[in-house]
């Protein structure tokens, strides 16, 4: 084995190993609903849709404001 690659070898083994259990915990907890902010009195499922009904209302509206930007612009251009 090539001497320059032991120590990369030692590296990914020391540093690569505990990283990858690190996400692979999480990915499980994720998997079976379990997240900290529920133990911690976090937000809950309805707060959570709230949440993404609230972004999605705002693209809705900035959708609209480019929209008009952008026929303001093609006008200009074409006068």
């Amino acid at each position: 084995m090539n001497e320059n690659l032991v120590p990369v070898l030692i590296v990914l083994i020391v540093v690569g190993l505990p990283v990858m259990g690190a996400v692979l915990i999480k990915l499980a907890k994720i998997v079976t609903g379990e997240t900290g902010a529920r133990r911690h009195g976090g937000s809950s499922a309805a707060d959570d849709a709230q949440v993404m009904q609230d972004l999605h209302r705002t693209l809705l509206r900035l959708e609209k404001r480019i929209d008009a930007i952008e026929t303001i612009i093609e006008d200009k251009k074409t006068r």
